[in-house]
């Protein structure tokens, strides 16, 4: 069981990596495709949506070896991990509801700033979160 459960971390943690990265990185090609000209927007967009799209994989992937780890190593039980790992859910959960109307909404409709620094916070909440529940 340690050797799934390591296994699991380690795709957890290069997971955090791959959506930390585009977390840093989309503000960047946001900023340049803003007012940017068709042919700048046709070299940026592809790789826009290829990082849009690492992203949802990667919180696909935290979710689900989150949900593992904590079924193979706390037999699922959350609560008994406190009020941090209750904390860090719900900073989760803001990456999930962000995510979710990023999907649904217009890009018009969603101010980049805004968006991205609540991306950010939320993904600090997060690791800060878990330093304190594991550390």
């Amino acid at each position: 069981m340690d050797i799934a459960f390591s296994i699991l971390l380690m795709i957890h943690l290069a997971s955090l990596v791959v959506g930390g990265a585009t977390n840093v990185a989309m503000p960047l090609i946001g900023r340049r495709m803003a007012g940017a000209s068709p042919d700048t927007l046709a070299r940026l967009g592809p790789i826009a949506k290829q990082l849009q799209l690492n992203a949802q994989i990667a919180l696909t992937l935290l979710v689900l070896t989150g949900i593992a780890m904590l079924w193979l190593r706390y037999d699922g039980q959350i609560v008994a991990l406190g009020p941090w790992f209750i904390a860090k859910l719900a900073f989760i959960g803001v990456i999930l509801l962000a995510t979710v109307l990023g999907l649904i909404l217009k890009p018009q409709q969603i101010n980049p700033r805004i968006f991205g620094l609540t991306m950010r916070f939320a993904l600090i909440g997060i690791v800060i979160c878990s330093v304190m529940t594991f550390g």
